[in-house]
């Protein structure tokens, strides 16, 4: 399986807007990446799991309403059925950013009513132990760092959210991005049972990487 390969430097609010595909850049990981990757369910998995958790982090964050709403987590498996349905239909996307592609087929799967606001996250989210014990392996650390870098960018990108919290140099590493995590998490044990596994990457990365 090809690795998860992801460039360094990757108004949902009530109104409506035209989601634009987030630019895959020379090493950036694509819609068409991402179709190959999740041939391993446990990699597709984590990916799915840490964007909407950046997702919903980062909208909470800029008090911006989720254009995501459901009555109870989905079992992932299933979101990536309809994902994977979206991507194989509009096969000219592939080359934009996986997680601009998903975010956006997720935002039209399960769309909000007129009136209706959001009442749990779309999956149910994971908290700092899980990210401790998940990156202390390099390949399974891997697609969450990617989901929630890729998340960022893509709200970035669309202006969902005011301006970025990361700022990853142009040089940096995956490695690094890794090290930095792990670094992190160690020197603050306390917050791992009461933050979501994103809210901690994001955390992490600003203080490290900020703008």
């Amino acid at each position: 399986m090809r690795a998860f390969l992801f460039a360094a430097a990757l108004m949902a609010a009530a109104v409506t807007f035209a989601p634009r595909d987030s630019a895959a850049l020379p090493r950036g990981y694509s819609g068409a990446d991402l179709l190959r990757n999740c041939a391993n369910a446990t990699l597709c998995e984590l990916y799915l799991r840490s964007l909407v958790d950046a997702y919903d982090t980062l909208l909470i964050w800029t008090s911006v309403r989720s254009r995501v709403c459901v009555a109870q987590p989905q079992d992932p498996v299933v979101v990536w059925r309809t994902i994977a349905t979206t991507l194989n239909a509009r096969p000219d996307r592939l080359p934009a950013s996986a997680g601009s592609l998903t975010i956006d087929a997720i935002q039209v799967a399960y769309r909000c009513g007129t009136v209706a606001a959001p009442t749990t996250s779309l999956f149910a989210p994971r908290d700092g132990v899980d990210l401790a014990t998940q990156c202390t392996n390099f390949a399974l650390c891997e697609p969450i760092l990617f989901a929630v870098l890729d998340a960022h960018q893509t709200l970035v990108d669309w202006q969902v959210i005011p301006g970025k919290f990361v700022c990853l140099p142009e040089a940096s590493t995956l490695a690094e991005w890794r090290l930095n995590l792990l670094k992190y998490l160690g020197e603050h044990l306390d917050q791992l049972p009461i933050h979501t596994s994103a809210s901690l990457v994001l955390t992490a990365m600003a203080q490290k990487y900020p703008c």
